[in-house]
């Protein structure tokens, strides 16, 4: 008996699969880089965004610190304190259900009125350096 050739399939993931991608708002685009602090703070941005893409933009589900750390390429206390920092300027709210663990709700429509990172991080420094404004 002589062996059959074998028939190959291709497989193709269907077009416009809702988990493959997810949409950003023009308004949140045009503000994330005016109000991020750096390369770490976009990542973040950007992640807390896609966990709430779907969910009409409300919170994010429960989502570990080190699982966060791990998507921007930083530290876990790095994470720690941009989250907080995202709270402080209000940028989102936050809510920690548990050690470890967050949930986040981004202010995207408000961020317009919000100064940029550059203009709340200068008063700081100038105290620091002994320089009235």
């Amino acid at each position: 008996m002589t062996a059959r050739p074998l028939k190959l399939r291709v497989v193709r993931r269907p077009a416009r699969r809702k988990r493959d991608s997810f949409t950003v708002s023009e308004a949140f685009m045009m503000d994330v880089a005016r109000l991020s602090s750096g390369k770490a703070c976009t990542l973040l941005l950007l992640a807390l965004w896609a966990r709430s893409a779907g969910r009409s933009h409300d919170w994010t589900p429960a989502l570990r610190d080190r699982d966060l750390a791990e998507l921007c390429r930083c530290h876990v206390r790095t994470i720690e304190r941009l989250i907080r920092a995202l709270d402080q300027r209000g940028l989102a709210e936050v809510r920690r259900p548990c050690v470890g663990l967050v949930e986040v709700r981004l202010k995207y429509r408000e961020w317009a009125a919000l100064p940029s990172s550059q203009e709340t991080s200068a008063p700081k420094v100038a105290e620091r350096r002994g320089v009235a404004f």
